[in-house]
Formats: structure tokens, C-alpha cells, sequence
């Protein structure tokens, strides 16, 4: 048998786990297989060899995946590259981590995740005269950071969870990013009130995307 590519863990719901149960279950994406335990599936694909490296597109297909099963049902991501060299391997892991993944699941369950990037171009064009960039730059991001933070106090009241981000390299001259996990019916006020946040200060750039699958709110575990 092949080394299995994990994608992530799914909710099967009562039907779903009865399917399962009777050698029913359909796969939850294209191109992939569900590796059932009681009511968790996990999602899989098999794979040459059980190298934990991927290329770029086996990385969007990765995504793909995951983003799929996002669209009907709760789903835990697992780390890009995670591979299992036995489905009975796999099935072991899901026992062992039973309860750790449902109550995951469990906190997910009808959330989505909004990536909120807040950042201050540089111009250069009206400097004072005599005023080095470097100078400029630092105290424009010093200004920029201030208010981000400040922004994003703001839109943790309106989330389940945040936690601070690396900023995407395509922002320019970086400020702070954020991510937060949300109910899935709230986009459209949190994204009314990024919109708001933007019109403050039309100096600052702001960029929302999204919704996400949880990625930066669920961590699996591997030891043991």
C-alpha cells in the first residue's frame, strides 16, 4: 500500500459516520480518500514516496483540498507535507488523538479565518530636504504600527480569537498582520468594519482576505 498524504481532519456527521461504518463513505474532494475513525475522516491522497517535502503544486493542491472540504463542513488542517506510511498507521493516530481532534473540530465548527494586513507605503517624492529615507521609513512604520495595533484591539472585539501574523513580503513596508477566527456569518460586518478602520487614516493600506479554513488556529500533534 502507498504512504498516505494528510490533508486534514473532517466532522462526518451521523450519516456520514453510518456510511463510513458500511464501507459507504464518499471522498470529501476530488482526488482524495477518507480514512475513518467513529466520526472523524481523515483526508487523504496517496503518494509516491513518504517524503515530507512538496512542490509548488502539490502545495495548491494542498490548498485546494483543504478549501474544498471548508466549503461544506469543519475541518482541521493538517501541516503541509504530512505523510503516513500506512493507513492503519493513520487510524492509530486518530485513535490516539481522538478527543483532542473533536474538541478542535468541535471549535471550528461554523468559524472561518479573516487575515487583516495593515501597512504604510513609503514616498519619497516631498521629503524635507536633508531628511534621510531611512529615518523616514522608521518613523512612518513607528506611526503605521501604533494604529495598527490599535485597529486590531478593535477587531478582536468583533472575533473569536486573534494571533499575530508574518506579514505577506507583497505588503511593502511592513506594519503588523493579524489573523482572526470569526463566525462564519460575520464576515460581512468584520469586513464593513475593516473598510471603516481603511477610511481613517487613507494613508495606511489595508488588505482583508478571506474567509480561510483555520489555519493559523488549530495545530495538530505528531509525537508519540
Amino acid at each position: 500500500m502507498s504512504p498516505l498524504r494528510l490533508f486534514g481532519v473532517a466532522a462526518l456527521d451521523q450519516g456520514g459516520a453510518a456510511a463510513a461504518a458500511a464501507g459507504e463513505q464518499r471522498a470529501l474532494a476530488s482526488g482524495t480518500q477518507a480514512v475513518v475513525f467513529r466520526d472523524l475522516a481523515a483526508v487523504v491522497c496517496d503518494t509516491p514516496t513518504a517524503r515530507p517535502q512538496m512542490s509548488p503544486d502539490e502545495f495548491t493542491a494542498y490548498r485546494r483540498v483543504i478549501e474544498t472540504v471548508f466549503a461544506e463542513r469543519a475541518i482541521v488542517p493538517a501541516p503541509a507535507g504530512v505523510v503516513f506510511r500506512t493507513a492503519e498507521a493513520l487510524v492509530r493516530w486518530l485513535e490516539l488523538h481522538y478527543v483532542t481532534l473533536g474538541e478542535a473540530l468541535a471549535f471550528v465548527e461554523g468559524r472561518c479565518c479573516a487575515r487583516v494586513h495593515v501597512s504604510r507605503g513609503l514616498m519619497t517624492d516631498n521629503l524635507p530636504q536633508g531628511l534621510g529615507v531611512e529615518r523616514t521609513t522608521m518613523e512612518i512604520g513607528v506611526d503605521a504600527e501604533t494604529m495598527a495595533v490599535a485597529t486590531f484591539r478593535l477587531l478582536r472585539r468583533r472575533a473569536v480569537a486573534m494571533v499575530p501574523l508574518r506579514p505577506p513580503r507583497e505588503t511593502g513596508l511592513f506594519t503588523a498582520s493579524a489573523s482572526f477566527l470569526l463566525e462564519r456569518d460575520q464576515w460581512g460586518e468584520f469586513a464593513t468594519t475593516v473598510s471603516e478602520e481603511a477610511r481613517r487614516d487613507p494613508e495606511l493600506r489595508f488588505r482583508l482576505t478571506g474567509p480561510w479554513p483555520p489555519y493559523d488556529f488549530v495545530k495538530m500533534q505528531f509525537a508519540g
